[in-house]
């Protein structure tokens, strides 16, 4: 809506007398508004009915001046059945010739904009009707930026505002169109294998097979298997030939998530597909020659390297781009994205009206260190959502573990009267500055005003010191 073009809003005038309204739709025609008028519920519900029923939104009721004596019933009933779901995002100014405080308060419970007496002071009912525009405008700008927030933070399923992960999820694309293989280092639950799925998806091969393997999932033998395939007759129960993931990813990729948890043996002939795109199936003589492009997930494999438990020339083929995840404890200004997104999800799921959950419940999950990462957090909404009882989730509703974990920090807190932030021995000062920084913001729930104030340093410099945090 915009208010510098009055033609796309609607005001529907419902007033049984007929001067009255008539003098109300000449008046804010007149002004260039498109008016609609009823002299009665019924007629105004057909028109609401009529309106709601349509696709173009500049077409729908915008604003209902009604009176608040109707000749079928009420304007307080009018009221109710918009707020209700007949027209909600419609605003309601309720009129009436009987100044009455108790009507006043029942209107505006009810959901009314505001309650003006007849008669009507044109001059003031417009600056009333231009107020409602004007904030409508400004909700559809916080609506648009909102939106334009969650695509600039929104990579698929992964979510982040964190500038490191940016960084990564940028790095990631701008390699995806290569056939460069990729290792892709973090935590348990940090989002690899979505990260894999960002690559693929932005690639050329993002039509050929995607095959994904969790090589920690399977034993040596029977990830061997599965890897290259088998000959008929190659041990007891090979009953016919059988195509492994690699001859199945041919023209495409394959994800080897946990790679850092395979044999020795099976590292030597993964080393050649690296080197020489071919291999044999499991009791068969035949080379077979394939054209993949490899990514490849862990969690600790340069810990596995330096201990000889893991190849140092595979490490080196799997190493050619490095991408590495944080950890949810290092970028907990994501948690309230991802909060979003999982309550929604869940809430939908579960047929709940869930529309968030209040400052306190917010406060612990930002003061927990989260060593299963997303994933964990993903579980803990799960779990919220399914017993919260509220359309605002509560302590209540918190998972038992986490409130012990809460109570215990707040308990080392208070021990002393005051937080500490632990400096590692011989920093630098600037970067000192920014673990301070850092904490306060995490300890604030990132409120950088607050944090600025604590700190007893300008918004400015605080907003300076993240850029480069």
């Amino acid at each position: 809506m915009n208010l510098s073009d009055r033609k796309f809003v609607n005001i529907l005038i419902v007033e049984d007398e007929d001067a009255s309204r008539n003098g109300l739709v000449e008046y804010f025609t007149l002004k260039g508004y498109k008016v609609f008028s009823a002299d009665r519920l019924k007629s105004a519900f057909e028109i609401l009915n009529s309106s709601a029923e349509l696709e173009n939104n500049k077409d729908k009721i915008d604003i209902v001046i009604t009176d608040l004596k109707l000749p079928d019933g009420t304007g307080l009933e009018l009221l109710k059945s918009i707020k209700e779901g007949l027209n909600q995002n419609a605003e309601v100014i309720i009129a009436t010739g009987f100044s009455s405080v108790k009507t006043a308060v029942e209107a505006i419970k009810l959901g009314a904009y505001d309650y003006i007496t007849k008669p009507v002071n044109l001059e003031e009912l417009d600056l009333l009707i231009s107020r409602i525009i004007s904030n409508k405008n400004l909700i559809d700008e916080l609506n648009i930026l909102k939106n334009r927030l969650d695509e600039k933070y929104n990579f698929g399923n992964l979510i982040t505002s964190s500038r490191k992960m940016i960084e990564t999820v940028d790095t990631a694309i701008s390699v995806s169109g290569t056939n460069s293989t990729v290792l892709i280092e973090g935590e348990s639950g940090t989002g690899k294998e979505l990260l894999a799925n960002i690559i693929v998806n932005n690639s050329k091969r993002k039509n050929k097979p995607f095959v994904k393997v969790n090589c920690a999932a399977l034993s040596e033998t029977v990830l061997e298997n599965e890897l290259f395939g088998h000959e008929k007759g190659a041990y007891t129960g090979a009953d016919s030939l059988y195509k492994g993931r690699f001859e199945i990813a041919d023209g495409g990729t394959i994800f080897l998530d946990e790679i850092g948890e395979i044999s020795l043996k099976t590292q030597t002939k993964i080393l050649r597909v690296l080197q020489e795109r071919e291999f044999e199936r499991v009791g068969g003589s035949k080379t077979i020659k394939v054209d993949i492009r490899i990514i490849a997930a862990s969690q600790d494999i340069t810990q596995k390297v330096s201990n000889g438990e893991f190849r140092k020339d595979l490490y080196y083929r799997l190493n050619v781009i490095n991408l590495n995840l944080i950890p949810l404890r290092e970028r907990k200004e994501d948690i309230p994205l991802l909060v979003k997104r999982f309550l929604g999800d869940f809430a939908e799921e579960n047929g709940k009206k869930i529309t968030g959950l209040n400052k306190e419940v917010l406060d612990i999950l930002l003061n927990y260190d989260y060593p299963g990462n997303v994933r964990e957090l993903k579980n803990i909404i799960e779990y919220m959502t399914a017993v919260s009882k509220n359309s605002v989730i509560d302590e209540s509703s918190v998972p038992g573990y986490l409130k012990k974990i809460n109570q215990k920090k707040e308990a080392d807190s208070d021990s002393g009267g005051k937080d500490f932030i632990k400096i590692p021995f011989g920093i630098g000062l600037e970067d000192a500055e920014n673990i301070i920084i850092k904490k306060t913001l995490e300890r604030n729930g990132f409120n950088k005003v607050k944090t600025a104030n604590d700190l007893k340093i300008g918004l400015k410099t605080v907003y300076r010191k993240l850029e480069k945090i």
